[in-house]
């Protein structure tokens, strides 16, 4: 490539990125071509993605490039697509593995695309903060995972798979929040069924994590209390005190509130969306109903176990809010039974998958309290 654009075969080159332009430079010293390229770069049409690439350039001495409106592959495609290049030649110093989006869509516009790998993307040699990272994230330590290309998005699920947690990182991305740094990442996170909360009109880092921190503090601005009007109190006020135990509750409650069930709907889905409202449902007095005993059940499990006996927990019909802590009883579940027999071959089936004794800790309830906590509202 660098070659060919000396010797005037190139119409276009296009920098994606800031180190495409400063291995393109290396690549031209190492064949002592780098004062010809300089040269044959100022004769041709020049394009940089985004700001940083356009700064780098300058800084070189280089002539100063077009910039597409939407710093993105598609944004490029539409700037090239104005300026009629149907039979010229564009080249693509880019990373060596590459989404092919841009390369097909100018080819479409009948441009003859030299693709040249200005260097390599690899991973980590040493991945023991990768593995960290996945691990918090599997864990729900992580409350925001920002992308800024395809390849990190197609990094963090390969090496998910490689360390045995594809299906934890797949079901905490559908519920932290996903940030995306411009439209060509979007569409592979949404490829993969993640949805993007948060994307900058501008497709920058910096714009990205300007974003992410206006997303957090809009969010926290709508949660607030002192936001919601008339109507949002009563709703809050009858669900809390005055819950009918109709056929038809919600066409009841809009009667009393003076409004129709749509709009109560739409008001309760909205409290829902923002976590005012958390939870909608019944609490059984269960021992009322049949189940006699109850207990909160600790077990200590090694690393490489957990899974299997997670697996056997999760089978049991009487069993509710099996999770991890960080403790030496590590798993942690509530068992409610029909009485103290149903639990006892609950404790003999751990036992089965390997647990002795001393790795069980059985907490029966003794005695139940229930706090009534309703809020009155401002």
């Amino acid at each position: 490539m660098i070659r060919e654009t000396v010797a005037g075969k190139i119409d276009v080159i296009v920098f994606m990125s800031r180190n495409g332009v400063l291995q393109a430079l290396e690549a031209a010293s190492k064949i002592n071509l780098l004062e010809s390229f300089k040269e044959a770069l100022n004769r041709i049409t020049v394009v940089s993605v985004g700001p940083k690439t356009k700064r780098e350039m300058e800084q070189l001495g280089l002539a100063s490039p077009i910039m597409p409106e939407e710093y993105s592959s598609s944004g490029v495609v539409k700037l090239l697509q104005k300026r009629g290049l149907q039979g010229k030649t564009v080249a693509l110093p880019r990373a060596q593995i590459v989404d092919e989006t841009l390369r097909t869509a100018l080819e479409r516009l009948g441009v003859n695309v030299v693709q040249a790998a200005a260097y390599e993307v690899t991973q980590a040699s040493d991945k023991s903060q990768v593995k960290r990272f996945i691990e918090d994230l599997a864990a729900g330590k992580v409350d925001v995972v920002a992308f800024t290309s395809p390849s990190t998005v197609k990094s963090l699920i390969s090496n998910a798979r490689q360390f045995n947690l594809e299906k934890e990182i797949t079901d905490r991305l559908q519920r932290v929040v996903v940030a995306s740094i411009g439209s060509t990442t979007r569409k592979v996170l949404e490829d993969l069924g993640f949805q993007v909360q948060v994307m900058p009109s501008e497709y920058t880092v910096e714009a990205l994590a300007k974003e992410i921190a206006r997303h957090f503090q809009k969010n926290d601005e709508q949660t607030g209390i002192e936001n919601l009007d008339d109507l949002d109190r009563r709703i809050l006020q009858l669900l809390q005190y005055d819950f009918p135990l109709v056929a038809r509750p919600w066409n009841d409650l809009a009667e009393k509130l003076g409004v129709d069930s749509q709009t109560l709907m739409a008001r309760v889905k909205r409290l829902m969306d923002l976590k005012i409202i958390r939870r909608i449902g019944l609490f059984p007095d269960l021992r009322r109903i049949g189940f006699k005993a109850s207990t909160l059940i600790g077990v200590r499990v090694s690393e490489e176990k957990i899974e299997e006996v997670a697996k056997v927990i999760d089978g049991l019909k009487s069993v509710s809010h099996n999770y991890l802590r960080e403790h030496r009883y590590n798993l942690w579940f509530t068992v409610t039974a029909k009485d103290t027999k149903e639990i006892q071959e609950i404790l003999e089936l751990l036992k089965k998958v390997g647990l002795q004794d001393q790795d069980i800790l059985n907490l029966p309830t003794v005695q139940t309290f229930k706090t009534d906590v309703r809020f009155t509202l401002p």
